[in-house]
């Protein structure tokens, strides 16, 4: 992957639509069967993680047995039997990844899911199923995070608990190119997000929790600016403790039912929040988004962090 660098990050986010439209008739998964007393173990590092976070959520909602664990964690010295891991790294040569598919007992089934088809983790798993993206110019995974969250939900797909991903790539390009296209429109109003010292939050739902990570992620690794993000429930158990002491700025992705919580507090708090979603609740942005399925919104939604990111990182 190319170093970090703000000229490539805009390229790369300019791409998207044209990105998403491709991958629409890719089958990246083109065989794949689960029973629901079978295990299917999803691990990963950073963004891969996240997206395996919300796929496994989906996976347990309508029954499954799925888990998503973050590589770095020690490898389980067994598992149930005929459990699938799937392990994401798009370079292939993540090494928390690696040690923990080293690890594995030999009687279960690995699959590595990667960009690169002669990268470390190719040797070491028992199949590969290739993520057929290229690798970012601007060195930061926001094409990676969608392929992967493309590739694991044709998964949902093959098990027939998902429509169509082929829609929610054509749906998600058609919708970023209208937010590229308008920018000018709204960019500057989300930008009023970032001028504290104590950073951004993020929040989203669990069942898109991905965003929240993801979208902090963007700010911290690109411009380096302070930023985490929380599942919205949570938040008010665990991140609302800030709104008394600092400057407390909140970007949320609504569609939780635990939306009206989180407002109420930054309300009675007098912390200024935007919002990205199907209602307009922001007090300082709010972009309006159409109420589509989850893989739809997760393509769609995190293109407001990254061009916020994109706009701070020029300034550096």
């Amino acid at each position: 992957m190319a170093e970090t660098n703000v000229a490539g990050f805009i390229n790369d986010i300019n791409e998207l639509p044209k990105l998403l439209t491709e991958l629409s008739s890719k089958q990246i998964f083109d065989n794949f069967s689960l029973n629901k007393n079978q295990l299917l173990y999803l691990v990963g590092m950073g963004s891969s993680y996240f997206a395996a976070q919300d796929a496994a959520r989906y996976l347990r909602s309508v029954g499954y047995l799925a888990i998503a664990e973050i590589a770095s964690a020690e490898t389980p010295s067994s598992f149930p039997e005929n459990t699938v891991v799937i392990a994401i790294s798009a370079s292939g040569n993540s090494v928390e990844v690696l040690k923990f598919v080293e690890n594995i007992p030999e009687n279960i089934r690995t699959i590595g899911l990667t960009r690169e088809l002669d990268s470390k983790l190719t040797k070491i798993v028992d199949e590969v199923v290739h993520l057929p993206i290229n690798a970012e110019t601007g060195g930061v995974s926001i094409w990676s995070y969608r392929a992967t969250s493309i590739a694991l939900f044709q998964i949902l797909e093959k098990l027939s608990i998902f429509n169509s991903v082929k829609n929610s790539c054509l749906n998600a390009a058609k919708e970023i190119k209208k937010l590229l296209d308008s920018k000018n429109q709204w960019i500057e109003s989300f930008m009023n997000l970032t001028t504290s010292k104590d950073g951004i939050w993020l929040m989203a739902p669990a069942e898109r929790s991905g965003s929240a990570l993801q979208g902090a992620l963007m700010f911290r690794e690109g411009p380096r600016f302070l930023s985490d993000g929380c599942e919205t429930g949570d938040w008010s158990h665990v991140d609302v403790y800030l709104t008394k002491t600092l400057d407390y700025k909140a970007l949320i992705f609504t569609g939780s039912i635990w939306d009206q919580q989180a407002i109420d507090w930054l309300n009675n708090r007098k912390s200024a929040f935007g919002s990205i979603g199907s209602y307009n609740q922001g007090t300082i942005a709010s972009i309006t988004l159409e109420e589509d399925d989850i893989l739809t919104n997760l393509l769609t939604e995190l293109v407001v962090p990254e061009l916020m990111a994109a706009r701070l990182w020029e300034k550096v």
